[in-house]
């Protein structure tokens, strides 16, 4: 089993399984997103763009909240053309991380996440786990990952400061990714946090992007101070928490709009 719940090269075998798991997920979630329920997006335009113009071999890191279960793979049903969901393999879809105890507890779940590019994170075990060196690696190739920095599903939709492993990523990576961060509201009506956790049908979602933010200043002058690892992951992580937190605000008013709209 360990060529399908750990490797992420892309073999021939690989590549087509992933591509018919990803699809089927993909298109699934889009039915759910764009169809069965109405989910607006504000700002595309700064994630396209990111996506599809940084330079070559420049890492992408997006971070969101995480508020129902069918965050992922839902939103990116919501966001992602469906032809993306057919070449896993290209950095135009992301690799994420999900609770290994959850997600990863049986052979089969270990497969499909695996196929639909998802990598099993040791809640608890730190920064320096051995998933963790992984996600540099293909960070380090130019690809892009999907993070949830609050490290659980935030039920309350509570302030909770960032987990730092988002930080270690940003300052060990070989090239400095860019964090695209985004805030979304709505999707825990389209799958609720509550039994018999059944999907629903006529509810409605909003995504709001934010802008760029760029590292490579920061993380140089960082370490020109010699400051200790801990202290430069922290103030990294304190500074997505900071733009973080001010795009919530502004997801919440979005959101309130979109649902006063007249369906």
């Amino acid at each position: 089993m360990n060529d399908w719940t750990v490797s992420t090269k892309f073999s021939k075998k690989w590549r087509l399984a992933s591509s018919f798991v990803s699809f089927v997920v993909g298109y699934t979630s889009h039915l759910f997103a764009k169809r069965f329920n109405k989910t607006k997006i504000i700002n595309i335009d700064s994630f396209n763009k990111i996506l599809h113009d940084r330079p070559k071999g420049k890492p992408l890191i997006t971070v969101c909240n995480h508020d129902s279960c069918c965050d992922d793979p839902v939103v990116f049903g919501a966001i992602l053309p469906l032809s993306t969901f057919l070449t896993p393999e290209k950095p135009t879809l992301r690799w994420t991380l999900a609770a290994k105890e959850i997600c990863f507890s049986q052979p089969f779940h270990s497969l499909v996440f695996r196929l639909g590019k998802v990598l099993p994170i040791v809640r608890g075990d730190g920064v320096y786990q051995p998933i963790m060196n992984q996600v540099l690696d293909d960070l380090n190739k130019g690809d892009w990952v999907h993070i949830f920095p609050e490290g659980k599903v935030n039920e309350k939709k509570e302030y909770i400061r960032l987990k730092w492993g988002v930080g270690r990523l940003v300052a060990d990576a070989k090239i400095t990714p860019v964090v695209l961060p985004f805030y979304h509201y709505g999707f825990d009506d389209i799958l609720p946090n509550k039994q018999p956790y059944r999907p629903q049908m006529g509810q409605k979602a909003t995504i709001v992007f934010g802008e760029p933010i760029y590292f490579d200043d920061m993380v140089r002058n960082l370490k020109e101070k010699q400051l200790s690892a801990i202290e430069i992951r922290k103030q990294i992580t304190n500074k997505i928490e900071e733009e973080f937190y001010k795009l919530k605000e502004y997801a919440r008013s979005f959101h309130e709009d979109h649902v006063k709209q007249i369906k």
